[in-house]
């Protein structure tokens, strides 16, 4: 089934360029079943099927070859597709909230050809999403115009409302089910039932492997876009650094992926203390220091940092790095800075005011502030922007963090949104799919998929229709695992860091956290268990 527009509109798929058709003239409607309906959509010159005028909003039945005229404009038939070939069918079945479908839905959300069913000649169903506002199969949203096979129990929903398929589609007898249910029966009677098991597989997670496409289908709207603040605070015991020495104790990270230039960086390093603008250079980061952020906002180019997550509970909790919640955990700049401004503080011994405040206020002196010098991180905010929602601040949604600890071999974490569900159209990730994955599953050479989303918001496109979209690869592992993680190679970069990676069995395996910048393919993943284990038995935050 496919909605062809028809206007004065470039972005209608015929467009016809005369002032007497409008932006959006009308519709034409290429069913299934090869049938053909054209609607007026409220034109200012009408529309016209055999030289009569139909009523606008009110689909009538065409035939090609049909004169169709748009205000003085006929139709050129060369420009509609032909129908499409469901030959390998043996029945097609619309649904949709016109009349004119084989299975009506009503609802303000079911589009007029929401969906169609197709059965192949093996007897197996299929449905195809039309629609705008989606359709879900036992939970999942299929993607549009892609096939998905439905089963006689599949719980199908149109733009959020149930349809039961149950009794409106021919389904093939089911006694077969009775002579497997004996024969099973024998089987464990024998002893042998966990191997049946192994044999019938069904469903993500068993027996059966699943192509990249279908694994996309199930766990795609399960990812979200999650989005970062953080910063250094410095203290010293009782000691007030900012009053007494003029040493920042509040550090803003910024990417070296900025435009910030050297001789910005230089420009800024050659500031004093006591204009409270210091960068300390290292290989990850440039720390800006200040007082009041806001009053170094002009070299803040980037303090916002890209990452993803997935969705593994009901009440919208998602599974991310510990280095996205904790990044300072990660960073050996944070060590630099540590030593940096107890270098500094120690040069203050020249200073007479300072030496005798220092004096007043310990016995100890100097020296013994200077061990007291501590860097620590603070998240200043973390918030997620779901699927089909495009890059704005409005569309952010607030999560606060559940679970994080401080071992860095174990890099993932646990957060969830404040509003303590899923957002709209999104669905999650079942644990149990990783509770069978061991170092046998993570072999060299085992294909693996993973979906997130790299590059942050720079591959995404503000398309306010599309909105934000998952980014998929295929590979392999091409390292055995070791104690936390194992290695492969399908490409990623900056920004996957949370991605899920799933085998052919649409296991949950992994979860991305590192991989070699300058090169793509060699990339990390952290081990399942981690994440089942993290849930299970969440760690404290601090």
């Amino acid at each position: 089934m496919r909605i062809l527009k028809i206007g004065r509109d470039a972005s209608c798929d015929i467009v016809i360029q005369s002032p007497m058709v409008s932006s959006v003239h009308a519709e034409l409607t290429l069913l299934d079943s090869g049938d053909m309906m054209i609607e007026d959509r409220g034109s200012h010159n009408s529309t016209f099927v055999m030289g009569q005028q139909i009523k606008p909003g009110t689909p009538a039945k065409v035939t090609r070859g049909d004169k169709i005229t748009f205000g003085n404009v006929d139709l050129q038939w060369n420009q509609v597709p032909m129908p499409e070939d469901n030959s390998a069918y043996k029945g097609i079945y619309g649904i949709g909230s016109h009349f004119n479908n084989d299975i009506q839905v009503t609802g303000a959300t079911v589009s007029r050809y929401h969906a169609t069913v197709k059965q192949g000649r093996d007897g197996k169903f299929y449905i195809f999403d039309h629609s705008k506002n989606g359709t879900t199969v036992d939970g999942v949203r299929i993607p549009k115009d892609t096939p998905y096979r439905i089963k006689k129990n599949s719980a199908v929903v149109c733009g959020g409302v149930p349809v039961n398929l149950a009794t409106q589609l021919p389904w093939p007898s089911e006694s077969w089910k009775y002579i497997v249910g004996a024969v099973a029966g024998l089987v464990v009677l024998v002893g042998v039932g966990f191997g049946l098991m192994k044999i019938i597989g069904g469903g993500f997670g068993g027996g059966k492997e699943y192509s990249d496409e279908e694994l996309y289908a199930r766990y795609n709207t399960s990812i979200a876009m999650i989005i970062g603040n953080n910063h250094l605070e410095v203290t010293c015991g009782d000691l007030d650094l900012a009053a007494s020495a003029g040493i920042p104790t509040k550090w803003v990270p910024i990417s070296r992926a900025t435009s910030i230039s050297q001789e910005e960086i230089n420009s800024i390093n050659y500031k004093s203390w006591a204009n409270k603008a210091v960068v300390l250079v290292t290989a990850n980061y440039y720390f800006v220091g200040a007082e009041d952020i806001s009053a170094i906002q002009e070299y803040i180019l980037n303090r916002t940092s890209f990452a993803t997550g997935f969705f593994v509970s009901q009440d919208g909790q998602l599974v991310t790095n510990l280095h996205v919640v904790k990044p300072w955990l990660f960073d050996t700049s944070v060590s630099e800075l540590e030593m940096k401004i107890k270098t500094q503080l120690s040069a203050m011994a020249t200073n007479k005011e300072f030496m005798n405040n220092i004096q007043m206020k310990s016995a100890d002196g100097l020296q013994a502030y200077t061990t007291m010098v501590k860097v620590t991180g603070v998240n200043d905010g973390i918030s997620i922007i779901p699927q089909a929602k495009y890059f704005s601040v409005e569309n952010l949604i607030r999560c606060r963090v559940l679970s994080a600890g401080d071992d860095t071999n174990v890099d993932v974490a646990l957060i969830q949104s404040d509003k303590g569900e899923l957002p709209h159209g999104s669905t999650f990730i079942n644990l149990k799919d990783s509770m069978d994955v061991n170092d046998n599953d993570l072999t060299v050479g085992t294909h693996i998929y993973t979906i997130g989303f790299p590059f942050g918001i720079s591959l995404q496109k503000t398309d306010s229709e599309k909105g934000i979209q998952v980014l998929a690869r295929g590979g392999s592992i091409t390292q055995m695992p070791t104690e936390f993680s194992f290695g492969f190679d399908a490409a990623s970069f900056g920004g996957a860091s949370g991605s899920p990676i799933f085998n052919k069995k649409g296991m949950l395996v992994g979860v991305l956290n590192s991989g070699v910048s300058v090169s793509q393919g060699f990339n990390y993943g952290i081990k399942a268990k981690f994440v089942k284990e993290l849930v299970e038995n969440p760690h404290v935050v601090k």
